[in-house]
């Protein structure tokens, strides 16, 4: 298939590009100017363009989908500038479902669980929310799909990345004691990038569009538990602190994949296979060395 992903130097966006061209598929990665450098996407083939630049409604034509990994996906900078969370999470999809729909390609919109509250549990949660809206009221072929917790390969807390998972193997490797701030039995369905890397290219290829998805492991995981499998598998034996705390609203729920949507059908690995992957994947990113202790 020929794609188009935006976002293509952040996390999700890296990934989805280097495993869907690894199984033979065509995609341009689209970054805007001036993206934050991580290691792992340096030489990577990219065009250079904003998503919400009306030039990137151009950049559509010729593929047959569009997976746009493009925003913020980060709810303590959406708290912080929740006008530019919009902007940057519904302005730019609306741009694109433009493009889309003027050159008949579809378009994937990467939301969150979080999204599925009401009332929003915070300005990251609404502005998902509205982006799954412009999908929703747009002529263009969509299909939104809510993400659980994702982590797993091109997520580097050193880098800036944020993700419990991410944080967890970060101070583990180094040999730091693992902080859970809030309540440690709040629960995260995680899913590792793979998988739902693998799920997201069975959905490009049958369908189906114009629908509500949620990408899931279908397991409920205490930040303690997953704390302990990041422990395990970095085999350094920190310690893990619970100081307890008040935190900004939305950060200490528990969030479950809503069972009115449909789920994206992907084989989801066990918690902590995926975690010994994604630590052995960490271990050889370039933004380890000199940080990992074991």
């Amino acid at each position: 298939m020929r794609l188009l992903v935006t976002g293509a130097t952040g996390y999700l966006g890296w990934r989805a590009t280097v495993l869907l061209r690894e199984r033979g598929h065509t995609v341009t990665a689209l970054t805007r100017p001036g993206a934050r450098d991580r290691a792992a996407a340096r030489g990577l083939d990219i065009v250079a363009c904003d998503a919400g630049d009306p030039a990137a409604r151009d950049l559509v034509a010729g593929h047959e989908a569009v997976l746009h990994f493009a925003g913020i996906p980060d709810p303590a900078r959406a708290r912080v500038d929740p006008a530019a969370a919009v902007r940057a999470n519904v302005g730019t999809t609306l741009n694109l479902l433009e493009g889309c729909a003027h050159h008949g390609v579809a378009l994937v919109y990467p939301s969150s669980v979080r999204a599925a509250l009401e009332p929003a549990p915070d300005p990251y949660a609404a502005s998902k929310r509205l982006g799954e809206e412009a999908c929703r009221l747009h002529t263009a072929p969509t299909a939104v799909v809510r993400l659980a917790s994702v982590f797993g390969p091109g997520q580097v807390a050193w880098e800036g990345a944020t993700g419990a998972i991410a944080a967890f193997v970060a101070r583990a490797l180094e040999g730091r004691p693992i902080v859970i701030p809030g309540a440690p039995g709040r629960t995260r369905d995680f899913l590792y990038v793979d998988d739902l890397v693998e799920g997201l290219e069975r959905l490009l290829r049958e369908g189906p569009w114009d629908r509500m998805l949620t990408a899931a492991s279908g397991t409920s995981t205490p930040l303690l538990e997953a704390a302990r499998a990041a422990r395990d598998a970095a085999g350094t034996g920190v310690e893990i602190e619970l100081p307890g705390g008040d935190l900004p609203p939305g950060e200490n729920e528990s969030y479950a994949p809503s069972s009115a949507d449909g789920r994206l059908s992907l084989t989801a690995r066990p918690l902590r296979e995926a975690v010994t992957d994604y630590v052995d994947w960490l271990r050889r990113h370039p933004a380890a060395e000199g940080r990992a202790q074991a």
